[in-house]
């Protein structure tokens, strides 16, 4: 007995009480699945019926004109009716050719028994191979739940059930999960999603993949029940595996605290060996607008671990090992160089593997506007360094652009881009004494350097603070500061001649051209911090 196909009508007709039956119509529609026997003799008992149905009739109930109306077909076939079987012995039926072409063309089997014939025989026949077969496909559905089960507590457990789905259906299945990874079996075949059958696996109430099945079968209620088990399996390991990097995470999460804090837990073996061999190595905080590392949702516990997993995949590549841990709100990130014989520099390759990692995380999740910002550390070489690290991290974090020289390129190791800001403390120069100030001594220390200067470029909208930067920047060169400004050098005769009535004639000597120098950074500065920028 096969019990992953239904029960069709042209098996039926293998049965020995339909060995003189004819089938007069329909003949392509012989595959349709027969669920159960209804015995139906009036005109109007679509509505007793309820899809799947042999319906058996004398024609008793066809009225005095003894023909088959077309529209008693019609509303058969949209019942989903499976084929319709007429005794022709006791009352003679028409079956007009309409009502045969109809047939046809919708693939609906009309069958007739030219001798006598019980239904009650037919009946009792067709019900009990077919409870027998349910009874069949109850216990199977049973064993193979079990078996499902048992292999997600084993190791590779995605791969065998996979294995199992396929010895028992002959499906071509595989997995695309939202953590990069796809299993497929058998592993010889190649995933081809055209025609392909999807099913979403979810876990903790978010879609974290796709189950895909490549069959030439016809899904029958049963091979969809097989499906719902192997749903829920691969939720289960899914689930399993989840809690197993959450417990891990969070084992990690107690000496990164610790460490960041200023304490010396318990670390990894491996992170101390980074430090004997003296190997590169940095502290990130990372954090984003979307969701907080600490959100308990299945969202929030989705995307942590995806995150973290999609980390380790894309420094690993990079030559470079990852702890990490959520400290707060922040992702706390250990980043050490393992391969020092790499052709990049080692913070080259930590900002390449940020903007991997964050275009990947994208093309994952489409929909999702997260804003990432990292925050980068100087190098570490020792362990006691770590709480001061964490620090260096967070205030570059605090940061949206890094100072610069604008008559050179933007410096390599900092970065904003489309989808994420890169900020390393050992680029923010002066910017590392503003950002351990209160703010209002900075902007109190840039009023009484450029406070004539900036009140002069608010009411007449002139650039008198810039054209003094860039003055600073060529080392007083005045034919290169008009050329970098763009301007005529009379016009910038003019403006040096404005910023010396203002600051007075010793503004050029040493000691106060540091200041003014230390000034115009700390107006960038402020102008950075508050999100906005004056030229």
């Amino acid at each position: 007995m096969n019990i992953l196909d239904s029960f069709t009508v042209a098996e039926m007709l293998k049965r020995p009480l339909f060995q003189k039956a004819k089938v007069i119509a329909g003949q392509g529609g012989l595959n349709r699945a027969v669920r159960w026997v209804h015995v139906l003799e009036i005109l109007d008992g679509s509505s007793y019926v309820k899809g799947g149905e042999l319906v058996l009739m004398t024609g008793v109930g066809i009225g005095e004109e003894k023909e088959l109306k077309l529209d008693y077909v019609r509303e058969l076939v949209e019942s989903k009716v499976a084929a319709l079987s007429i005794e022709m012995v006791h009352q003679f039926v028409v079956i007009p050719e309409a009502v045969k072409r109809f047939a046809d063309e919708s693939q609906f089997p009309i069958i007739i028994f030219e001798e006598p014939v019980s239904f009650v025989e037919i009946t009792q026949d067709i019900h009990t191979w077919l409870i027998a077969r349910h009874q069949d496909q109850l216990l199977s559905l049973e064993r193979i739940s079990t078996q499902f089960l048992q292999l997600t507590l084993q190791p590779q457990g995605l791969r065998k059930i996979l294995q199992l789905l396929h010895k028992e259906t002959g499906f071509v299945v595989w997995i695309e999960d939202y953590l990069g990874k796809t299993f497929i079996y058998p592993e010889t075949e190649t995933p081809m999603k055209k025609n392909a059958l999807r099913r979403p696996i979810t876990v903790l109430e978010v879609n974290i993949g796709e189950l895909y099945i490549k069959t030439t079968r016809k899904l029958t209620e049963y091979l969809n029940l097989i499906i719902d088990r192997v749903m829920i399996a691969i939720a289960q390991e899914y689930l399993r595996q989840f809690l197993s990097e959450e417990w891990e995470l969070e084992e990690g999460k107690r000496w990164m605290v610790d460490l960041v804090g200023g304490k010396r837990g318990e670390v990894p073996s491996s992170l101390l060996g980074v430090f004997e061999k003296r190997k590169n190595c940095v502290l990130c905080a990372l954090s984003q607008d979307e969701w907080t590392f600490a959100d308990e949702s299945g969202l929030g516990r989705v995307f942590l671990v995806q995150l973290i997993r999609m980390m380790q995949h894309v420094f690993e590549q990079k030559g470079i090992k990852v702890w990490v841990a959520p400290v707060e709100n922040r992702l706390a990130i250990i980043l050490a160089e393992q391969q020092t014989f790499a052709a990049d520099p080692f913070i080259a390759r930590v900002d390449k593997g940020f903007d991997m990692l964050f275009a990947q995380f994208r093309r994952l999740h489409p929909r999702l506007t997260t804003r990432w910002k990292v925050g980068v550390s100087h190098r570490l070489d020792h362990l006691d360094r770590m709480a001061k690290a964490w620090e260096e991290a967070c205030l570059a974090l605090s940061m949206d652009e890094v100072p610069r020289d604008d008559l050179q390129d933007e410096e390599e190791g900092s970065a904003v881009m489309g989808t994420h800001t890169l900020i390393h403390y050992e680029k923010l120069r002066a910017w590392q004494l503003f950002l351990h100030m209160d703010t209002a001594a900075v902007q109190s220390f840039v009023d009484l350097h450029l406070g004539p200067l900036l009140q002069y470029d608010a009411r007449n909208k002139t650039n008198l603070v810039r054209t003094l930067e860039v003055y600073f920047q060529t080392g007083l060169q005045k034919q290169q500061t008009a050329k970098s400004l763009f301007i005529h050098r009379q016009t910038l005769y003019y403006r040096l001649e404005q910023i010396a009535a203002m600051l007075g004639d010793d503004w050029e000597a040493p000691a106060r051209r540091l200041a003014l120098e230390t000034a115009v950074s700390g107006y960038r500065f402020l102008s950075a911090r508050q999100k906005k920028r004056d030229w």
